[in-house]
């Protein structure tokens, strides 16, 4: 009855809303200390508690989360442990176990099934993972039924049943087993993985394992930068935007396995030889990185090997990605048509090896793109195309899951890794091969904070309301310098909408630029590309209350300002929909717009219409709109040129004209080669996807 009277008072809490005292059912001035004590059942944990010297903390006023595990936990965690008693234990251990299972912030079981994770740390400084768990239990009143609960950091499940325990400073959610620390680091779990054992010690011998230790920016507090939050106009209506409330760092590996690299010459037969130790990795790179040999750093010197310019360390790096990315969210099929007339899921992320990028491809059956690939899977750097088929490549295929042992902390405090079962590159051949194509990024893939702290969710089961601060998903606006490589005006606004499939925006997400004080100025780095002469283009779309931009590209304007405005558009530019015209009409209508630096939207990606509503997955060539049939889904050429491999790039938009928080969409960005965008015959010609 406890039980259920804490979990129908809490039912209307959030993540992080304050409570208000007389809400919590409480024991009469018993803190957390006191249940502890008072318990038999958690006799053990209040011998450990006291022996971390956290009793006394334990006893004061706070708002504490405390996973308690039962004495039959307790005593399975010292047998495992080869221990026979809590007496056994340090004082430092005492320490770790009892800061491990605490957070200083309230979560009752209702706040779990709402959150995605902790917003808060625990008592280590730790974030904790949950996994949502269905169980049957039998209801005074409903009979049998299913509810949930949760696993907490792969270990301890909560006992649903005595879940939602309120002392005064706090509420206890009791689990069956110790929960396991979180305080290992990515580096830390590849080097207990036994399957990786090379790629391991790579990892420390080129020091790119100490360039993966970070978790958390302590410095930030979103609380101080509350104010920024708030209604802000767009279009015709007004979105709620809240500031992120972590600014954490991340990690994700791609590993190949010691059988794979033991047996290579099998999998790679153009290299024809097998991987036994570090030198026959480091020779294999020296075939793919030629360049810089016979210079100090391009040797096996333990030194050198900690040059980012040596082909090992070049070779390790560009298997990692600054960024903490779950499986699911290394893509996404939102508004990504991949039926027949479709293309794949496709994403461009920045790796750790400098000036280079990564293509991630899911691969499905239905469209021309798959070739002899298997369907359903993931692909880093692969290249099919039947239309040119020269620049085949058969890249790497990610599986999804690590060996049994090591399935609980695949992902970490702060990473994710994967097996993949070819190495990877940014040689030569990947350069001429996989990114002679059209790359097409999302402006969500540019800068890893946003995957670090989980901004982007998906909303396909309802059409909720933007301006609503507790919808899903959520808007954010952006404080200065929350992205390491943004440089925005502090009297501008830098704002993302969250993934809505129904709206006109590729991948349902986009960004806007704005400004009360009718001016903004922004300047981000592209993503590397290989050297050669590139288009670059804006998606956007166009809408009335957009504003006027001028775009530069390394410092220097790029023709004319951009107006998203749309009112006379189509007039002025003679702009008809693919769909509604014949192919010579179509190839001709193309040409007039490219001739004016403008290009019809995707055909490959599609949006859902205001109703009914649909999930991603039931995405059809009947229930949607194609961007390439919509006036307002364009692509805008803002740059044509050379771009170097061997240094970076930045754009910059400053606002030409603002009036009003008239704002500038910034949806995705296209970097298309000339052997791409320069042929004109509508056989060999860029296609319409």
């Amino acid at each position: 009855m406890l039980a259920l009277v804490a979990t129908l008072t809490f039912g209307f809490t959030s993540c992080s809303d304050s409570i208000p005292e007389d809400s919590l059912y409480t024991y009469e001035a018993e803190m957390l200390s006191d249940y502890l004590r008072n318990h038999d059942d958690f006799s053990l944990f209040a011998r450990i508690v006291e022996k971390s010297g956290k009793m006394d903390l334990f006893s004061a006023y706070g708002r504490y989360t405390c996973f308690a595990p039962t004495n039959a936990a307790v005593n399975e965690f010292l047998s495992s442990h080869n221990l026979s008693s809590v007496e056994e234990l340090s004082a430092e251990d005492c320490d770790t176990l009892a800061s491990t299972m605490v957070l200083d912030e309230l979560y009752t079981m209702t706040d779990l099934l709402q959150c995605n994770g902790f917003t808060n740390l625990n008592l280590l400084g730790r974030s904790l993972k949950l996994q949502e768990v269905p169980i049957v239990i039998q209801d005074p009143s409903l009979g049998e039924t299913t509810v949930t609960t949760f696993i907490v950091n792969g270990s301890g499940q909560i006992v649903y049943e005595l879940a939602n325990d309120s002392v005064e400073n706090g509420i206890v959610h009791p689990v069956d087993k110790v929960v396991k620390s979180s305080s290992a680091l990515l580096p830390d779990v590849i080097k207990r993985d036994p399957s990786i054992t090379l790629f391991a010690l790579c990892l420390e011998l080129t020091g790119l394992d100490r360039q993966m230790m970070r978790r958390v920016d302590e410095s930030y507090n979103y609380k101080d930068w509350e104010y920024l939050e708030g209604l802000y106009p767009s279009d015709n209506h007004k979105n709620w935007c809240q500031v992120p409330r972590t600014r954490k760092y991340g990690y994700t590996a791609f590993c190949v396995t010691d059988e794979i690299l033991n047996h290579y010459s099998e999998y790679d037969t153009d290299y024809g030889k097998d991987i036994l130790t570090w030198e026959d990795l480091y020779d294999y790179a020296c075939t793919v990185y030629p360049e810089g040999a016979g210079q100090s750093y391009y040797s096996k010197d333990l030194d050198a090997l900690k040059d980012e310019r040596n082909p090992l360390h070049k070779l390790i790096a560009y298997h990692l990605l600054d960024r903490k990315a779950a499986y699911a969210k290394l893509y996404t099929d939102c508004t990504i048509y991949h039926g027949v007339g479709g293309s794949n899921p496709t994403e461009y992320y920045s790796t750790m090896n400098p000036l280079s990028t990564l293509k991630v491809e899911k691969v499905y059956a239905e469209n021309r793109f798959k070739g002899d690939s298997q369907a359903n899977e993931l692909y880093l750097n692969r290249m099919y195309d039947p239309a040119r088929p020269n620049l085949k490549m058969r890249g790497a295929i990610v599986s999804q899951n690590v060996i049994a042992e090591m399935a609980d902390e695949q992902e970490c405090e702060n990473g994710f890794y994967y097996y993949i079962d070819r190495l990877i590159d940014y040689g030569q051949q990947t350069r001429d091969k996989v990114f002679n194509n059209r790359i097409r990024m999302d402006l969500y893939t540019f800068w890893p904070e946003l995957m670090n702290n989980d901004i982007r969710s998906v909303k396909t089961d309802s059409h909720d309301a933007p301006e609503d601060k507790n919808s899903t998903p959520k808007n954010f606006i952006f404080p200065p310098g929350y992205f390491d490589n943004v440089e925005c005006e502090e009297d501008g606004d830098f704002i993302y909408q969250g993934c809505r499939n129904y709206y006109w925006s590729y991948e349902g997400d986009e960004f806007n630029l704005r400004s009360d004080n009718n001016s903004y100025d922004v300047t981000f780095r592209l993503p590397s590309v290989p050297t050669r002469q590139y288009q670059i283009r804006l998606g956007f779309c166009l809408i009335p209350s957009r504003g006027i931009a001028q775009f530069y590209v390394d410092g220097m304007p790029q023709g004319i300002p951009l107006d998203m405005r749309s009112t006379g558009w189509v007039d002025r530019v003679g702009w008809k929909g693919l769909s509604s015209m014949g192919k010579e009409e179509a190839e001709q209508n193309k040409k007039d717009l490219h001739n004016q630096g403008w290009y019809h939207g995707p055909k490959s990606v599609r949006n859902f219409p205001g109703s009914p509503v649909h999930t991603d997955a039931e995405l059809s060539t009947s229930n949607s709109s194609a961007f390439c049939d919509n006036t307002g889904t364009v692509r805008r050429v803002i740059y044509t040129g050379q771009l170097s491999g061997d240094k970076p790039h930045t754009i910059r938009i400053r606002s030409v004209w603002a009036d009003g928080g008239a704002e500038l969409m910034l949806d995705y960005i296209e970097i298309v080669p000339k052997s791409v965008y320069g042929i004109d015959e509508a056989e060999t010609g860029e296609d319409d996807l």
